[in-house]
Formats: C-alpha cells, structure tokens, sequence
C-alpha cells in the first residue's frame, strides 16, 4: 500500500518538474514528452523542497501536510498559467528511428531480462530489511524522522556536521511521509531506486539526441552495468540524487553546443541554469567541488556560443542574467541560512582549520578502489583510454563540457584525499568509491560518444 502512497505523492512533484521545464523550453517546444517528463521529475522535487524551506527557514509554515500544499500551489497555479497561455505548436521529429532487426531485439530483450531480474533482486533486498547502513540511519533517514516529527528545520548545536547539510532530501521524504499519514522507512527508502531509474533515463535521452538510439541503448545499460551503482540504487543514500543534479546540470551544456538553432540552443541553457542552481541544495560536496566547475563551464560556452554567432549579443545577455537570478534565488538563502546558524562547510566536517599535508598510501588506495575493485568494472580504464585515442573529439568537440567536468571532479576528488584529514574515507574506501559514484552518469556519456566516434572513424570509414 505504501507504493501507491509513493506515487501518489510523487505526481504532483512531477507535474511541478514538469511545468517548470515547459516554462524554460519557452516556445520552441523542441524536446520530447519523454524528455521533459524525466527533466521534470529530477528538478520538481528539488524545486518544491526549496521552496518548503525558505518558508520553514522564515517560519512562516511549519513542515506538515499545510505547509507543503501551500507551496504545492504557489507553484502549481503560475506554472499552470504559463503552460495554458503558451501557444501549442507541434513538436518535431524529422530522424524518425529506423526498426531494429530480429537479432538486435533478441538480444535487447536478453538483456532486458536480466536487468529486470536485477532490478527485482534489488526491491526485495530494499524492502525485505529495515535500513541498516551508518548513512541511512545516522543522516538521510533519521533527520527525516525528526524533521517528521518536529515539523520544522532542526539543527543539532553539540554536533551540527549532519545537519549542515542541505535539507532537500529529509524534506523529500517527510513529504512521502505526509503523504502516507505516518513514516515508513520502506516508504521513505523508495526514492532511491527512482533516482536510479532516472538516470539511466536522463542517459537514454541524452545519446539518442546526440548519436542515435543504438548507441543510447548501450549506454544506458552501461550504466545499469556497473555494481556500485547498481547498489546504490537500493541503498537510501543521496550520493545518486547527487549524480542526477550534476548531470541536469552538465548535459544541458552539452546539448546546448550540438543545437540546431539559437532558440533550441537558450532554452538548453535555460534547464542547464536551474539545474546550476539547485545543485548546491544536494549535499555539501556539490557546492564545494561540483558547483564551481560547473558554473565556469555554464559561463565558458556561452561565450563561445557567442564568440561563434551561435548566440545573439540579446541571447547571451538572456542565459547570463537566467542563470544569475537562478543561482542567487538558491545559493543567497542556502548559505545565509549556514552562516546564521554557525553550520560548517565541507562533507558533514567543517574546512575550517583544516591540515594541508601529503597523505600516505592514499594513492595505492585511490588505484585499487578505482580501477582493481569491480566497483566500476572497465569504465575508468576504457575512459582514459579513449581520452588518449580520441583526444580530438574528446577537448575539440561540444564533449568537451563532459571531459573537463570529469577530470576536474577526479582531480578535486584526488586532492582532498591526498592532501587532507578526510584521507581516511580513501582508506576505508568509502567517500572515494561514492564520489565517482556521482559522475557515473556524465562519465557514461563521455565513453558512450567516445566509443561511437572511434567507432564511425575505424569501422565505418573502412
């Protein structure tokens, strides 16, 4: 009964998703159905929980079923109005996919079997035992109960590292708990195979856009492939939620680069800066080390957009200012609300004060969880690889956004465990694995479209 209960409540956070990507999109109405919906359903929870906490964060409602509705409806009722005065204009679709062969759709539904087998192996073992991992009851799950339980934003003064992180996913699963009429971990422990679902969604639309459905089918069971991930699906931790707002975030860019006009080309940009902004708002980590890059990245191909005549001189004025607003509107009250309160920054250990030295053994560590392990299977090696193979395509072409994103999370990942205290989670192989963890996703792409340019070079050109 609780998984009605989840869909009941997410519907609304879809609908709200799904309005405000419309919004964006504006009039060119160049995305999909498909596309939209599953935009919508990574950025209108966060969307809606940003919300929630500016009012709880200013008291004005209380974290309970009244306070969430009132929020539901400020941005239901302008959205709706937005979406109702749009003009209709049919969505094109002038590469329609050609039919796959009677082998190919054999072996996809081999495949498909066994991912489902997966995927039900996972939702019993998610729903078979209550949550048990240090993560879940020691943050995600026990703040949630106490945000549920208080109805309002509460920081722990004696240890204030957990509850400095953004409050998003608690105030997801409070939600669900409304929803429901009372907590239930099983319930709240949902989200994650959602998360999981959708990014093997958001990497689905993402290839078929830029290289073909063929190549999105394997990238998207790449994807699904790879243990980490796959466990992280059915473990109620946030480090998937992460990895869906980077790569809200990122790929927008990406397919802002391969446009078609300058309308299809601001609109990307437009999602690309909600989901900048909203990014912050995941965990610690992302506004330290995924928000910075990011941004830069944001400000580098709009002006290359410009500098190309890609982008109009009013166009370009349009993304800056959408971005500047959006990011304000977030990161303002997020890091006034830290300093107000005394939280620290950094992942649930404050960067104040912290030690700069040389770490040993980490590098040792760092290789065998990355590469000797099976977290991750071949990706890291066949990524290097095809950066060496394909370094044209790789920093001369619109993937360039992925490449340097990517590298420079690995680095800024390798610093901190090299460099500082947090070292330990490197040898206890804990914070390293997730941190790559959350640049699955965009890593995936980056490979997929790699391996579909060498391909067209050595195979097809032969």
């Amino acid at each position: 009964m609780f998984v009605f209960f989840f869909l009941i409540g997410f519907l609304p956070l879809l609908l709200i998703g799904w309005l405000a990507i419309s919004a964006l999109e504006g009039r060119a109405r160049f995305l999909s159905q498909t596309e939209r919906l599953i935009y919508g359903a990574i950025l209108g929870p966060t969307v809606l929980m940003e919300v929630v906490f500016l009012f709880n964060a200013a008291h004005l409602f209380r974290l309970n079923l009244l306070g969430y509705l009132v929020s539901i409806l400020l941005l239901l009722v302008p959205l709706g109005i937005l979406e109702w005065k749009k003009r209709s204009s049919p969505n094109p679709n002038p590469n329609p996919n050609p039919k796959l062969s009677k082998p190919t759709i054999i072996i996809l539904s081999l495949l498909g079997l066994w991912f489902l087998l997966k995927l039900a192996a996972g939702m019993t073992i998610l729903m078979s035992d209550p949550a048990y991992n240090d993560d879940v009851f020691n943050n995600w799950h026990y703040r949630s109960k106490i945000l549920h339980h208080e109805e309002m934003l509460v920081i722990h003064r004696e240890n204030p590292g957990v509850t400095a992180y953004p409050p998003t996913v608690p105030m997801i699963k409070v939600w669900f708990a409304l929803v429901n009429g009372e907590w239930n971990d099983r319930l709240a422990a949902l989200t994650s195979p959602l998360w999981y679902l959708l990014s093997l969604a958001l990497v689905w639309c993402t290839l078929k856009r830029s290289i073909g459905r063929s190549w999105a089918i394997l990238g998207a069971y790449m994807l699904a492939s790879l243990p980490l991930f796959l466990i992280h699906g059915f473990t109620p931790y946030a480090d998937l939620f992460v990895a869906l707002h980077i790569s809200a975030a990122l790929l927008p860019l990406y397919a802002a680069l391969t446009g078609n006009s300058e309308q299809e080309r601001s609109a990307w940009l437009r999602i690309g800066a909600l989901g900048t902004a909203l990014l912050p708002m995941t965990k610690n980590e992302a506004l330290l080390m995924h928000f910075p890059p990011i941004l830069l990245i944001a400000g580098a191909v709009i002006l290359w957009c410009l500098i190309h005549g890609k982008l109009s001189l009013r166009a370009t004025r349009s993304a800056v200012l959408t971005y500047a607003i959006l990011v304000t509107a977030v990161l303002v009250p997020w890091l006034t609300y830290k300093w107000m309160n005394g939280l620290p920054f950094g992942n649930a250990k404050g960067i104040s004060g912290m030690e700069i030295f040389w770490q040993e053994n980490i590098l040792r560590s760092l290789f065998i969880t990355w590469v000797l392990e099976a977290n991750f299977l071949l990706l890291p090696g066949v990524l290097f690889g095809l950066l060496i193979v394909r370094f044209r395509t790789a920093f001369f072409s619109p993937v360039v956004t992925l490449t340097t994103f990517t590298l420079t999370a690995i680095l800024g990942i390798s610093m901190i465990f090299l460099f500082t205290g947090l070292s330990t989670e490197a040898l206890r192989q804990t914070g390293s694995a997730r941190g790559i963890v959350q640049l699955l996703p965009v890593m995936v792409v980056l490979v997929t479209v790699l391996m579909a340019d060498m391909y067209r070079v050595f195979v097809v050109r032969k």
